[in-house]
């Protein structure tokens, strides 16, 4: 059965322009995600060399819920540190940070998800160099996840935000390049509404291979508030022919009612996947 989930941050974390999470004691966090109807959550991660994953796990144990993914964007918006990069010493550094995702990842059964830690492609160079250069990165990536049974998850991301590896095929032909068992792809919404031509189309076309979904609608508002174009009844009757069974993630944007929201918009997604859903 398909599941909601929740972005949540870390105590401490900075803002994000046009996004909400709640970024209190990592207990409050999850006691939220909880009290308002998710399944699970998607922790945008501070430092993992540095994170006490057994106090995340204690606090998923308490509310009887689960964790969907490990989101590595906080690496490239924070620390600098991106998979892909000209300085030899930031890539071997960023390398060391996913390992130590996939290290905490192997105590949930959660993947990591890479979209933004990926890096921007390099100045002065063919594209072709960086995709190369990232292809032979996951590679050594997944290896490494593969060891510890942890899966990846790798996301297209729209040419606003990044550079290189921006619509469904592009990411299609990534994991193709790579071509490891452990490796998927996380599939958002809002970046395929401005890079591809259509939603349901790149769904089916990537349909053996999505692994898990940003699910919120075009605006970047919550599924079920309402202001976007997306008709989530139509998406969630094509990801049950498609057989999808892993979690959808919503973001909040700010909003004087961001709690009433997040209730809002987990209300409005169980009650689709229990209506639309075998």
């Amino acid at each position: 059965m398909i599941q909601t989930s929740l972005f949540i941050g870390t105590k401490g974390m900075p803002e994000i322009p046009c996004a909400h999470l709640y970024h209190d004691e990592i207990e409050l966090n999850v006691e939220k995600a909880a009290r308002f109807g998710f399944d699970a959550v998607e922790i945008i991660i501070s430092d993992p060399e540095a994170f006490d994953w057994k106090r995340l796990d204690s606090a998923l144990k308490n509310n009887d819920i689960r964790l969907s993914c490990i989101n590595s964007g906080r690496m490239a918006m924070e620390y600098g540190l991106t998979l892909v990069h000209e300085d030899e010493k930031v890539r071997l550094k960023a390398f060391d940070k996913l390992k130590a995702m996939v290290n905490i990842a192997e105590n949930f059964n959660c993947p990591v998800n890479i979209g933004l830690f990926r890096g921007r492609a390099l100045d002065f160079k063919p594209i072709s160099y960086t995709r190369d250069m990232f292809v032979e990165i996951m590679k050594q990536g997944c290896k490494y996840a593969g060891q510890h049974n942890v899966r990846i998850n790798f996301e297209p991301t729209n040419r606003f935000e990044i550079n290189f590896i921006n619509t469904t095929d592009d990411g299609i032909d990534i994991i193709n390049r790579v071509g490891a068992s452990n490796l998927g792809l996380l599939l958002d919404l809002y970046h395929i509404y401005i890079e591809d031509k259509s939603l349901e189309e790149s769904i089916i076309k990537a349909k053996d291979i999505v692994r898990h979904f940003h699910f919120s609608d075009s605006d970047r508002w919550p599924a079920g508030i309402g202001h976007g174009e997306f008709d989530f009844v139509k998406l969630i009757k094509l990801l049950n022919v498609i057989d999808y069974k892993g979690f959808l993630s919503e973001g909040l944007v700010p909003a004087e009612n961001v709690d009433e929201c997040a209730m809002q918009t987990a209300s409005y997604l169980k009650k689709l996947i229990n209506q639309y859903c075998v």
